[in-house]
């Protein structure tokens, strides 16, 4: 790298620094601190094994669902300032910034809907299946038919475990406007593409450029020729908003869904102002 380089990119990180002190979160940050279960519990009591387990995977839970969704918020914030900046270049110094400051933050937020979702459906079959205890009694059985091994939950087991619970009707009503038809689309299938076949490029960049498509339903292959233009920063940009916005309601549902099973099980929702 060329010392004109090295200031070219240090004037454009200056610059991106100016451009981030004024934006602004697209939504609220999640809250932390709001999970606040007995400070005792006895193991030698009903559903004490159950409330213990209780207890501690819905704390890791509810920290590391704000972590990631915070960490989407503050991706997005600094891709939006990053947009700013690069919106005035020309191509060669498009490629620099790109390489340099946005690709990764860029990757890492395209894929970040879908992993926070799988997320989500972990920590609610967890949770259901200690909850459901409290109403299952006799009939309530620890295994792995009932809650898979960790590899294998899926949003099938957490729908079948939560499905009890009134406040699982809206948690799932918001899951489902997370990495959906609509942003995959707009996305070009980021994540599917990143992870299966060859990745696309953000702002700058054709990728895949023979396809074997079908001719028609159940007909032979052909070969189309022409790749795969990139998503655009601003579109990204826009996109993230809205998947960020999609997630603070699931955020918020979540912690309905906590409050309504720590009742049952501790005999309060655990739940208070952060």
């Amino acid at each position: 790298m060329t010392d004109d380089e090295d200031k070219f990119l240090s004037e454009k990180y200056s610059e991106y620094r100016n451009s981030l002190r004024e934006s602004e979160a697209c939504t609220a940050f999640m809250p932390y601190g709001w999970f606040k279960p007995p400070e005792t519990i006895r193991l030698d009591s009903e559903f004490g094994r159950q409330q213990m387990i209780y207890r501690d995977v819905a704390d890791d839970a509810a920290r590391d669902l704000a972590n990631g969704i915070n960490h989407l918020i503050n991706l997005t914030r600094r891709l939006d300032a990053w947009h700013k900046v690069i919106a005035k270049l020309d191509v060669h110094g498009k490629s620099n910034i790109l390489h340099e400051f946005v690709q990764d933050l860029a990757s890492t937020a395209l894929l970040m809907p879908y992993t926070l979702k799988a997320r989500f459906y972990f920590a609610v079959a967890h949770l259901s299946h200690q909850a459901n205890s409290t109403s299952q009694g006799l009939d309530w059985s620890d295994d792995f038919v009932t809650l898979p091994e960790d590899w294998g939950i899926n949003e099938e087991a957490a729908v079948r475990l939560a499905r009890p619970w009134r406040s699982w009707k809206k948690l799932i009503r918001a899951l489902n406007t997370v990495d959906m038809r609509d942003y995959k689309t707009a996305t070009d299938d980021f994540r599917s593409k990143h992870t299966h076949r060859f990745t696309p490029q953000v702002e700058l960049g054709i990728t895949q450029m023979v396809k074997r498509l079908p001719s028609k339903p159940g007909g032979k292959p052909f070969y189309g020729v022409g790749g795969s233009e990139p998503i655009q920063l601003e579109i990204l940009v826009r996109e993230a908003k809205g998947q960020c916005v999609c997630l603070s309601k699931c955020y918020s549902a979540f912690r309905m869904l906590v409050a309504e099973q720590s009742e049952a099980l501790f005999g309060t929702s655990c739940e208070c102002s952060p």
